[in-house]
C-alpha cells in the first residue's frame, strides 16, 4: 500500500527556516549558546540586584537598628528617662558591653563581645534572628552571632570558656546561634557578639551597670537631619552630666550600611554582563555571514523563481528570532535560579533575610529585549546585504575574500618561509583567508582574555592595597592588654623568654579632634602612635617625610585630610585637641596615601609624645611583635607560645592575634568580590570559546573542496587535523598577545570603580603575571577543544562528500 503524501501546510520559505534550524544542529547550538550566555549574565545580575536592592534594606530595617549608638562611661536609669523626653526620640535602650576572650575546649582564644540585655522579650532595638537553638539564653548561657564574615565555629550545646579582663575564667553554654546584622561587615575590627542576661552578668561578677546607649528616632529612621539634631542634644546632655562619650555613631534605619557598596559591586558585574552580550553579538554576525555565504546560491535560486528581497530578509530574520527563542528557553530559567542564588549568598554574608525565592519581572523583560533586539540588530546588516544580492552574483561561483590574496605576507616572504612545512604554511595562510571573520573572532577572544587577565590584576591590586592597609593595624603578632603596661617590661619579658621574637614595639594612640580658628569642631582625628624608629611601616608618602625623634607636635596625616582642607601643604599647622589636653597647634610634616572607608582622617605621631599627653608615659595596651617567620603556621605557633607565657604570669591579656589571621579576615570580602568577577571572566571566556569553535567549523566547511584535494594527493587524517588545530592555535596566540595590552585599561577602569565604591579612594594598579600565564594555558586548551570537533569532521570527509559539496 502506497503511503499517502501529505502536503506541507507551511510556505516553502518557512519550511526552509525550520530545515536550517534542524539540519545544522552544531550551528544552531553555537548561535543559541552565544545569545544565551549574554542573556543569562544579564538575567542573573539584574535578578540579584533587584532582590538585594529591596530585601537588604527591608531586612535591616526589620531589626529596628539604632539610629544613634553611644559608647560612654557607666550611667544609671535616670539618664534614660531624660533622653526619652527629648522631642523626636523613639526608643531608648541601655546595655552593658565588654570584650572578653572565648574558646571551646583546646582551640585557640578568640575575641567575643559580651552584651548584657535587661529583658530579651521587651528589647526592641537591634532585633535578632534565630539560626539554631533559642534566642533568649538562661542563666550561665549565651547566644552567639554568626555569619559568613564573622564565624566563631561555636555550635549549640558547646561549653565555652570565657576569660574576663580581670583574668577571671567562667564557663557558658551556647544556647543558640543568631544573626546580628549590626556585625555583618568585612571589617577586622568588628567581632562577633555574645548575648547574656543580667543574671548571668551578676554570676560573672560584672555587675548590672550600662555603658552603651542605643537610640531610635520617631518615624522610619530615614531622616538624617533629625538623627543629627537628636545626637547633638544627647551630647549636650552628657556634657552637663559630666559623662565622657568615647564614640558616637549615627545611621539610617532604612539603609543597610553595606548596601551602597554591594549594589555598586553588582553594578560592576552588570557592566561585565553587558560586555558579554556585546561579545555574543559579534559571534552572531560571524555565524550569519558564514550562513549567507554558504547559501548564496540558494538565495539566487529563490530570487530566480520570484522571491523578493524583503521576503528573503524576513525569512532570515525569522531564523534569528528562532535562535533567540531557543536561547531564552535556556537562559531565563537559569538566570533566575542563578540570580536568586547570588542574592542569597550575598545576603548570608550580611546576615540579611530575603523575602523568599521569586521571579523578577523586570529581569525577564530585559532578557527578552536583549535576546531579540541584540541578535536582530547584529544580524540585520549582513542579512540585508545578503538578501539584496543579485541573481547573477548569487548563482555564480564567486565568493568574496575566499581565495587568499597574492599580496599575502606569506606569499611575499619567499625564502624566509621555505623552512616551514607546506601543511603548516597552509594553516597560517588559512588563518588570514577570511579577514572579516578573523577580526570578529579575534575581537571576541581578545576581550574575553583581557577581562580574564584584568580580574587577576584587580585581585593583585586589591591584595596589595590590603597589605598596605593592614600594616597600619598589625605586626606579625599583635598583643592587646586590658590595661597598660610599661614598654620596657613587655620587651624584657618576651624577648628573653621566646627566641623566635626579633623585636617588640609598643604602639599607642588616641582619638582627637581638629578645630578651626573660630573654635568650631571640624572633624575627628584618629592618631596612631608608633615608635619614631618603627620597623613595621612603609608608608606611601605623597608629600613630606616621617616625623623626627626630637620633634614636638608633628603629624604625618592621611590624604583623606584633603577632603576637608584641599589646599593643605607640608608645613601647615592644624589645631588639634586631645582628650584631657588643651587645643594645640600641630605641624603637618607628611601626607600618606590611605583609604576613605574608615571615616575620620588618620594620623601618626611620636609614641613618646602621645603617651605623655594621655598620662601614660612609656605605657600602652597594644604591642606588635616582629619575627623573621611570616607564614600562617609559624605565626599561629608563636601566638600560642606568647599567650601561654603571658597568662601564666598573670598579664591581663585581651587578645593575641596573628597577622595572617587578621589578613585572612580582612581579605574575605575582597576574595568574595574576586570570585564574582572571575565568574564573569569565565563567562566571557565561554563566549570566546564559542566564537573560536564557530569560526573553525565555518572555515572547515568552506575548505571542503580543498580538503578533498589534499586527500587525493595523499594527505592522511592526522595531517588534516593538524592543519585545523594549528590554525586555531595561531588565532589563540594572536588574541593572547592582544589581550595583554587591552587588559591594562580594563584593569584600570575596574579598579577605579571598585576603589571608589569600596574604599572611597583610588588604588594603584598592580600587574599579575599569574593571570597572564593562566590565560595562555586557557587559550591553548580552548584552541584545542574548539578545533578538535571541526578537525575530526574534516578528517572524516570522503571524496564523494567533497564532490557533492556546493
Amino acid at each position: 500500500m502506497r503511503d499517502e503524501i501529505r502536503p506541507n501546510p507551511l510556505k516553502p520559505r518557512w519550511s526552509k527556516v525550520f530545515a536550517d534550524l534542524w539540519v545544522d544542529k552544531t550551528r544552531t547550538g553555537l548561535v543559541a549558546a552565544s545569545i544565551a550566555v549574554g542573556v543569562f549574565a544579564i538575567g542573573m545580575i539584574l535578578t540579584a540586584y533587584m532582590i538585594l536592592k529591596d530585601d537588604i534594606n527591608l531586612s535591616y530595617a526589620s531589626t529596628n537598628p539604632a539610629n544613634i549608638e553611644i559608647w560612654t562611661d557607666p550611667f544609671d536609669e535616670n539618664l534614660l528617662r531624660i533622653i526619652k523626653e527629648i522631642s523626636g526620640v523613639g526608643t531608648v535602650e541601655s546595655r552593658f558591653i565588654i570584650t572578653v576572650r572565648a574558646k571551646e575546649n583546646n582551640k585557640n582564644w578568640q575575641s567575643l563581645q559580651l552584651i548584657g540585655v535587661d529583658d530579651f522579650e521587651k528589647s526592641q532595638i537591634n532585633q535578632l534572628e534565630i539560626i539554631d537553638g533559642v534566642k533568649k539564653p538562661d542563666t550561665s548561657e549565651v547566644v552567639v552571632s554568626q555569619d559568613l564574615l564573622n564565624f566563631t565555629g561555636f555550635e549549640v550545646g558547646d561549653e565555652i570558656e570565657i576569660n574576663l579582663p580581670d583574668g577571671a575564667r567562667h564557663f557558658l553554654k551556647v544556647a543558640g546561634l543568631i544573626v546580628d546584622q549590626t556585625t555583618a561587615e568585612p571589617d577586622p575590627g568588628i567581632i562577633p557578639n555574645g548575648y547574656i542576661t543580667l543574671e548571668t552578668m551578676r554570676s560573672l561578677g560584672i555587675g548590672e551597670y550600662a555603658n552603651h546607649l542605643f537610640i531610635t528616632v520617631v518615624g522610619n529612621g530615614g531622616d538624617s537631619e533629625l538623627i543629627a539634631e537628636i545626637a547633638n542634644h544627647v551630647e549636650d546632655l552628657f556634657d552637663r552630666n559630666k559623662l565622657e562619650i568615647y564614640r558616637i555613631d549615627e545611621a539610617l534605619s532604612t539603609e543597610h550600611p553595606m548596601s551602597d557598596t554591594l549594589l555598586a559591586v553588582i553594578g560592576v558585574l552588570g557592566a561585565l554582563g553587558g560586555l558579554v552580550t556585546i561579545l555574543s553579538s559579534s559571534l552572531i554576525i560571524n555565524m550569519l555571514n558564514s550562513l549567507l555565504t554558504q547559501q548564496l546560491r540558494q538565495i539566487g535560486v529563490m530570487k530566480l523563481i520570484g522571491g523578493r528581497s524583503f521576503q528573503i530578509l524576513g525569512m532570515y530574520l525569522t531564523l534569528i528570532v528562532a535562535y533567540s527563542i531557543i536561547a531564552l528557553l535556556v537562559a531565563v530559567p537559569l538566570g533566575t535560579i542563578a540570580g536568586n542564588a547570588l542574592a542569597g549568598y550575598i545576603a548570608s554574608m550580611l546576615g540579611a533575610v530575603l523575602q523568599g525565592y521569586r521571579i523578577v519581572p523586570v529581569s525577564i523583560i530585559v532578557q527578552l529585549l536583549v535576546a531579540f533586539l541584540v541578535p536582530l540588530g547584529a544580524g540585520f546588516f549582513p542579512v540585508n546585504q545578503g538578501a539584496k544580492t543579485n541573481v547573477r552574483r548569487a548563482i555564480s561561483n564567486y565568493r568574496p575574500n575566499f581565495l587568499s590574496s597574492g599580496k599575502n605576507i606569506l606569499n611575499r616572504s619567499g625564502q624566509w618561509v621555505q623552512w616551514i612545512s607546506r601543511p603548516i604554511l597552509m594553516s597560517f595562510r588559512n588563518t588570514f583567508r577570511q579577514k572579516r571573520r578573523l577580526i570578529l573572532t579575534i575581537f571576541t577572544l581578545t576581550i574575553s582574555g583581557a577581562v580574564f587577565i584584568a580580574v587577576f590584576n584587580v585581585r593583585s591590586s586589591m591584595n596589595n592595597m590590603m597589605d598596605q592597609l593592614m600594616q597600619h593595624f598589625m605586626g606579625d603578632v599583635t598583643i592587646n592588654f586590658n590595661h597598660p603596661y610599661q614598654v620596657n617590661l613587655i620587651e624584657r619579658s618576651l624577648l628573653t623568654a621566646i627566641p623566635e621574637i626579633d623585636g617588640i614595639e609598643g604602639w599607642g594612640g588616641t582619638g582627637a579632634e581638629i578645630w578651626d580658628k573660630n573654635d568650631d569642631l571640624v572633624t575627628g582625628l584618629s592618631i596612631s602612635a608608633p615608635p619614631q624608629d618603627t620597623q613595621l611601616l612603609e608608608l606611601d608618602l605623597l608629600a613630606g617625610r616621617w616625623f623626627g625623634a626630637d620633634e614636638q607636635n608633628t603629624l604625618v596625616i592621611s590624604d583623606s585630610i584633603y577632603n576637608i582642607y584641599p589646599d593643605l601643604e607640608i608645613g601647615d599647622r592644624l589645631i588639634v585637641k586631645i582628650p584631657g589636653n588643651l587645643e594645640e597647634s600641630w605641624e603637618v610634616v607628611g601626607i600618606f596615601r590611605f583609604v576613605d572607608m574608615f571615616g575620620d582622617p588618620m594620623a601618626y605621631a611620636n609614641f613618646d609624645i602621645i603617651s605623655e599627653k594621655v598620662n601614660l608615659p612609656r605605657q600602652t595596651t597594644s604591642f606588635r611583635v616582629i619575627t623573621d617567620k611570616h607564614t600562617a603556621s609559624a605565626q599561629l605557633e608563636l601566638v600560642q607560645k606568647i599567650d601561654q607565657f603571658l597568662v601564666e604570669r598573670n598579664f591581663a591579656v585581651k587578645s593575641v592575634e596573628s597577622g595572617a589571621s587578621l589578613q585572612e579576615s580582612a581579605a574575605l570580602g575582597i576574595n568574595t568580590l574576586i570570585i564574582f568577577l572571575l565568574i564573569m571572566a569565565l563567562l566571557t571566556a565561554f563566549v570566546g570559546s564559542i566564537g573560536l569553535t564557530g569560526t573553525m567549523s565555518i572555515n572547515v566547511l568552506e575548505r571542503t573542496r580543498e580538503i578533498g584535494v589534499m586527500r587525493t594527493i595523499g594527505a592522511v587524517d592526522k595531517l588534516i587535523m593538524q592543519s585545523v588545530i594549528i590554525e586555531a592555535l595561531v588565532i589563540g596566540f594572536i588574541t593572547w598577545v592582544l589581550a595583554i595590552g587591552i587588559s591594562f585599561p580594563i584593569s584600570k577602569v575596574l579598579l577605579d570603580i571598585i576603589g571608589k565604591t569600596m574604599a572611597g579612594s583610588d588604588m594603584r594598579l598592580t600587574f599579575n603575571y599569574y593571570g597572564l600565564l593562566l590565560w595562555l594555558a586557557v587559550v591553548i586548551v580552548l584552541s584545542l577543544v574548539s578545533s578538535i570537533m571541526p578537525a575530526q569532521k574534516a578528517a572524516k570527509l570522503t571524496i564523494n562528500e567533497v564532490l557533492a559539496y556546493e
